[in-house]
């Protein structure tokens, strides 16, 4: 198999590129970043662009499955505007042409509770669900995790105290709510790996117990 991946250099991206290379299922991993990763590996290819033609890539958006792993926040894009085309405009590109270079599927980190009727984010991160969708009906798989938890490269103090909060509540939420559990970042991206090498018979979208399933 061949592997794209977006997002590459974030906490879940990063994550999916260690398994990938170390998988002997994957031949080659292709991944776009601003700059390079400074990984050295015979399967990586690092395409450096600046993320804002993305037809001009198309070249080299060639595989077998496309890892969507984008995600800012509104601090780091510095405004709504910016985080919109991180989040949602430059996945729903990226599946356009990958969908018209015959790519099989597409795997993508959204969020518990993305909904059109949500705020900005769950909002933006379910218009992210839809638009890539249609470039890959049936074979664009969504997960949805909770909160996150990894070791990230700038320090959050929110995050932080709202990890000590989870590993309170976490046992507390069972039935219908377990979706809202914390996900450690490295089992999510293990089962994104898991799933495109296998995805028949998975449900399109998956909440935190779908994604235990998938180790």
């Amino acid at each position: 198999m061949k592997a794209i991946i977006i997002g590459a250099t974030g906490l879940v991206g990063n994550l999916i590129l260690k398994d990938v290379l170390t998988d002997s299922d994957f031949s080659e991993v292709r991944i776009f970043v601003r700059k390079s990763t400074g990984i050295s590996d015979p399967k990586l290819k690092e395409i450096i662009s600046p993320m804002i033609d993305i037809i001009a890539l198309r070249g080299e958006i060639q595989g077998d499955v496309l890892f969507n792993a984008l995600g800012t926040t509104i601090k780091q894009a510095g405004s709504q505007e910016e985080q919109r085309r991180i989040d949602r405009d430059l996945p729903i590109a990226f599946a356009s042409i990958a969908s018209e270079n015959k790519v099989k599927i597409m795997v993508n980190v959204s969020s518990v509770g993305a909904s059109m009727n949500g705020g900005f984010y769950l909002k933006t991160k379910a218009e992210m669900e839809n638009g890539t969708g249609k470039f890959f009906p049936g074979t664009d798989y969504n997960f949805r995790p909770g909160f996150l938890v990894g070791q990230r490269k700038e320090y959050r103090l929110a995050e932080k105290i709202a990890y000590g909060v989870m590993k309170l509540i976490d046992p507390l939420l069972t039935g219908s709510y377990k979706k809202f559990r914390s996900m450690p970042a490295n089992k999510l991206a293990k089962a994104m790996v898991n799933l495109s090498k296998n995805p028949v018979g998975k449900p399109n979208i998956l909440h935190f117990p779908e994604i235990m399933q998938c180790l």
